[in-house]
C-alpha cells in the first residue's frame, strides 16, 4: 500500500497510484474501464466518493501497457487515514467485468513531506478495526508504526507482497530458463543487453519467444506455486519449450535486462479464469505486521522482554507475578525464537521468506 502526503497528488507525470492490467502472462490494456476514488477511514461509515467514477483514458492515465495512473486531483483537504480507488473493466470485447481495489493512505504532510517512500502492509482502518490499535491512536502516529514494521517485514523475508514495476538486470547462463528474484505478476518486455563503443545495444525477445511462469495467479498455487521459484522459459515458434541448446538466453553478466510487475501476491477468486487478476496482499502479511505493531505500541522503550520476546518465557505465574525466562528449547516457549522473538508470529513469516540461495562471485 502507498501513500500520499496531505497536499500531493497522484498524475501520469508522477504516478504514485497505480492500476495495473495483465492477460496471461503479460501486461495488457483494458478495452474499457472507469475508476472512482472513496474515502473509507472509518469501517463504521459508508464509503464517501472524493474523486467522480469517470472512464479510463490512456491519453490522460496510461502510464505504460497494462498500467494507469489513479488521477486523484488535490489531496489538500484530505484527512489522513485510509482511501481506496476502485476500478471496474473489461479485457476483451464482450468479455466479464472485473473489479480491482488498490487501498492508500491520506499521510500528514507534517511528519512525510512526501509519500514517495511509505510502503505499508496494513491500513490505519484495519488497524483500528480488528483491533491493534486503540481508536484513540492518531492516524499520523499508526502510520509510522506501519510503515517501520513494513520494512522490517520486507527486511526478514527478502520479498515485498505489492505489484511493483521493475526494471531488473539478470545474468543469463546460457540455458532456457531465467531465473528471477521475485515472483512475476506480469511482463511487459525482455531484452539481451551488450555494450557497445558508442554505448549500450539491445535485442528485444517477442512475447511469443518466452513462457512466462505465473500460475499461482490463476488458482494453481495449491499445486504448482511459481512464487517459489520465479522464472520465465524460451519457447520455439509453436509455444513449445525449447530443448535444443542452441536457443537460449545468452551467457553473460547482467546482460538480459526484464521488464515487468512483479510481487508476491496471493491469488484473488476467479470464477471466470480469464487469467487477468494480479493478486493481493497475503493476509498472513497484514497480520504480522498487525501484531508488530500492537507490540510497538504497548512497549515503544523495548523493555519489555515478555512483549517482545514471548519466546523465551519458561513459566508464567500470575499469582505473586513470578516469571521465569530461559534461553534453551524453541518452538512453543522456553527458547528465544527468530526473527520476530514469538515463535507464533515467526511460523507464520516462515512460510513468506525467499528460498536459500547459493551463490559465488
Amino acid at each position: 500500500m502507498r501513500g500520499l502526503a496531505q497536499g500531493e497528488q497522484s498524475t501520469l507525470a508522477d504516478p504514485r497510484l497505480q492500476l495495473v492490467f495483465r492477460s496471461g502472462g503479460y501486461l495488457a490494456d483494458p478495452v474499457s474501464g472507469s475508476v472512482v476514488v472513496q474515502d473509507i477511514r472509518s469501517h463504521l461509515t459508508t464509503p464517501t466518493t472524493k474523486v467522480v467514477a469517470a472512464a479510463l483514458d490512456a491519453t490522460t492515465q496510461k502510464v505504460g501497457t497494462g498500467r494507469y495512473a489513479i488521477l486523484t486531483g488535490s489531496t489538500t483537504t484530505w484527512t489522513a487515514g485510509t482511501y481506496r480507488a476502485v476500478c471496474t473493466y473489461v479485457m476483451t470485447a464482450g468479455g466479464p467485468t472485473y473489479t480491482q481495489v488498490v487501498e492508500f493512505e491520506i499521510l500528514s504532510a507534517v511528519d512525510w513531506p512526501t509519500g514517495a517512500g511509505y510502503v505499508g502492509y496494513l491500513s490505519t482502518r484495519r488497524a483500528w478495526e480488528e483491533p491493534y490499535a486503540a481508536s484513540t491512536v492518531a492516524a499520523a502516529t499508526l502510520h509510522r508504526h506501519i510503515a517501520e514494521q513494513s520494512g522490517k517485514l520486507e527486511f526478514y523475508t527478502g520479498r515485498f507482497f505489492e505489484p511493483r514495476y521493475l526494471k531488473v538486470k539478470v545474468s543469463g547462463q546460457n540455458a532456457a530458463k531465467l531465473i528471477l528474484n521475485n515472483p512475476i505478476i506480469a511482463l511487459e518486455d525482455a531484452y539481451a543487453v551488450w555494450q557497445t563503443t558508442t554505448g549500450e545495444d539491445t535485442y528485444k525477445f517477442e512475447q511469443y519467444l518466452y513462457k512466462v511462469y505465473n500460475r499461482h495467479l490463476d488458482g494453481y498455487a495449491a499445486e504448482v506455486d511459481d512464487r517459489i521459484y520465479p522464472h520465465i522459459e524460451l519457447t520455439d515458434v509453436d509455444g513449445d519449450v525449447v530443448t535444443v541448446s542452441s536457443w537460449a538466453w545468452p551467457y553473460g553478466n547482467q546482460n538480459i535486462e526484464v521488464r515487468g510487475v512483479f510481487g508476491y501476491t496471493d491469488p484473488e477468486m476467479d470464477q471466470n479464469q480469464g487469467r487477468v487478476l494480479v493478486g493481493r496482499t497475503p493476509r498472513d502479511i497484514e497480520r504480522i505486521c498487525g501484531a508488530l505493531i500492537a507490540r510497538a505500541i504497548e512497549d515503544p522503550t523495548l523493555t519489555a522482554l515478555s512483549t517482545w520476546s514471548p519466546g523465551s518465557l519458561s513459566s508464567y505465574r500470575t499469582r505473586d507475578q513470578a516469571v521465569t525466562f530461559g534461553s534453551s528449547g524453541g518452538g512453543g516457549g522456553g527458547g528465544a525464537s527468530e526473527p520476530t522473538g514469538d515463535p507464533l508470529v515467526d511460523s507464520l513469516l516462515v512460510r513468506y521468506c525467499r528460498p536459500m540461495a547459493f551463490k559465488a562471485v
